[in-house]
């Protein structure tokens, strides 16, 4: 086949609408696929090829069999299928699960999945799609319901150049996706370095297109982010006609719409920008590892900027391995035994309150020496390094970087690594509602969020106030062990950027190119 293929699929040996195939022929070389056919059935000289199926005296389900076709028919890199009434359904839904674009021409009616899944529905009448409607009100917003007079004869162009629109859709959203440029596309490929962008996007717009097949919020499923700066599940949410209902891919909705301001954007922290002077600086380590301690020294030392030093831990002798990695620091070390209590959260807003409130500092960073073991040891390791290569440096001096958007930008609260997954509140609603009332904060909760996962940042520390006026004591910590969902500590660790701007602040990214993790 020397064109781009259209399938057209037909139920019994007759195709019909040799109008609409002479029409398709102009553009397309068209496969005729008979679904049920007996017999060869009448010649069709616009076909360039004729491809018949049946199940009949088959032992393998239909919808197997189906499958089977369907992913054969793919072989053929067909941009478009078109199928003709109601008998076809099923045969049209294996395409589109094997991403084919369907236009499904209906009949009298329109099956229920038809106007879940095809890319397109052509009804022969207006009153034929208000009965579809009415009978099916979840899709009554849907712009891809279209209504053609005759669309096997004397409307076959309009047919023809609704397919062709079908052919486009997934492509023009691609096409529109790559505008955000390769520097914040980077993100999508981070795990696989050299990858194509344009591969990896139209992954994602036909995964989205097929996952809001339904037109409801079935997102649940941990997304990849696809543009550095942008969070696409927070941006559907706000745009549902146009991402749920009618499957738009975020970023290329948003890139479309001149890629309006909102709580699904936000700004990036990135390596380069220029050390800043005049800034007192704390850094709070907690390390019930108190081995891991020397690489973060090590990291620190990559940049110009030496933090005073907040370190916690739970017994004297991890004190001791502490204070002798620490001999030589050039800035103020202070070694604070806490109770194993509140993991890393509760050292810092309780031990260290004192410090954050009237410690005099610009800019106070959090971290903590990350190491999993057990059943998911494998997620220690990388999870650290991917939040102390952003947070201190590796490659880049990245704690210079943020303490120099700190200087330059007073509306700077928060900086926290940028994530590449995007993620919900999880089993944390509510806890979170509860802190949200003991806090006063009344900024609407959006089913996905922003946060520091992992929980290390920078803050200023007049920014974390509304936190630390709540004096949370030991006690207000579980004990260990910690469950790993669920708890005041990650309802601490997701309201963090709502307590920011309660506090008059904003929240920043920070990401340097190329570095993941994942579990």
């Amino acid at each position: 086949l020397q064109r781009a293929v259209a399938l057209v699929l037909c139920h019994g040996a007759d195709a019909g609408g040799a109008k609409l195939l002479a029409e398709l022929a102009k553009n397309f070389e068209v496969v005729l696929v008979r679904i049920d056919g007996v017999g060869a059935g009448s010649p069709m000289p616009e076909a360039a090829r004729t491809v018949s199926f049946s199940a009949a005296g088959s032992r393998v389900p239909r919808s197997v069999l189906l499958s089977a076709l369907a992913l054969r028919l793919r072989d053929l890199k067909p941009r478009v299928a078109l199928a003709l009434g109601a008998a076809t359904a099923d045969a049209a839904l294996a395409c589109e699960l094997r991403e084919i674009p369907v236009v499904f021409l209906a009949d009298s009616v329109a099956p229920e999945t038809m106007l879940r899944d095809a890319t397109e529905v052509v009804f022969p009448s207006a009153a034929a799609r208000i009965a579809a409607k009415t009978a099916f009100p979840a899709f009554a917003g849907r712009d891809y319901l279209h209504v053609v007079d005759e669309p096997l004869s004397a409307g076959a162009a309009s047919a023809v150049a609704i397919a062709e629109l079908a052919a486009r859709r997934v492509e023009d959203e691609v096409a529109l996706a790559l505008k955000a440029g390769a520097g914040r596309l980077e993100i999508l490929t981070a795990d696989q370095p050299g990858r194509d962008p344009a591969v990896a996007l139209r992954e994602q717009v036909i995964a989205w297109r097929r996952s809001h097949a339904g037109g409801t919020r079935r997102m649940r499923r941990i997304l990849h982010r696809p543009c550095s700066g942008f969070n696409p599940l927070i941006y559907a949410e706000a745009h549902p006609q146009a991402c749920l209902v009618n499957r738009r891919y975020p970023l290329a909705h948003w890139i479309e719409q001149g890629e309006p301001a909102g709580p699904w954007v936000y700004e990036v922290v990135r390596p380069g920008e220029a050390v800043a002077a005049q800034v007192k600086v704390a850094l709070h380590g907690h390390f019930f590892y108190a081995d891991l301690l020397p690489e973060m020294l090590e990291r620190l030392q990559r940049g110009a900027t030496r933090p005073d030093l907040f370190l916690t831990t739970d017994n004297e002798a991890k004190v001791a391995q502490m204070r002798a990695a620490t001999r030589d620091y050039p800035a103020k070390v202070e070694i604070t035994i806490v109770p194993n209590l509140g993991r890393d959260i509760g050292p810092f807003f309780t031990a260290l309150r004192e410090s954050l409130l009237r410690g005099g500092y610009d800019v106070f960073f959090h971290l903590h020496g990350k190491k999993t073991k057990g059943r998911r040891r494998n997620i220690g390791d990388p999870w650290r390094n991917f939040l102390w290569e952003n947070m201190i440096g590796g490659a880049f001096p990245m704690l210079d970087a943020i303490v120099a958007r700190f200087a330059t930008d007073p509306s700077t609260g928060l900086v926290f690594p940028e994530d590449s997954h995007v993620l919900d509140w999880g089993r944390n609603e509510e806890v979170a509602h509860a802190l949200r009332h003991s806090l006063g904060l009344d900024e609407p909760m959006t089913t996905y969020v922003e946060f520091p996962v992992g929980n290390m940042f920078a803050a200023r520390p007049a920014a974390l106030k509304p936190l630390l006026d709540l004096d949370l004591q030991w006690d207000d910590y579980p004990a260990e062990p910690v469950p790993d969902d669920g708890t005041v500590l990650h309802g601490l660790e997701r309201i963090l950027p709502l307590v920011v701007r309660k506090a008059g602040y904003v929240a920043r990214a920070v990401r340097v190119p190329g570095t993941y993790w994942e579990d």
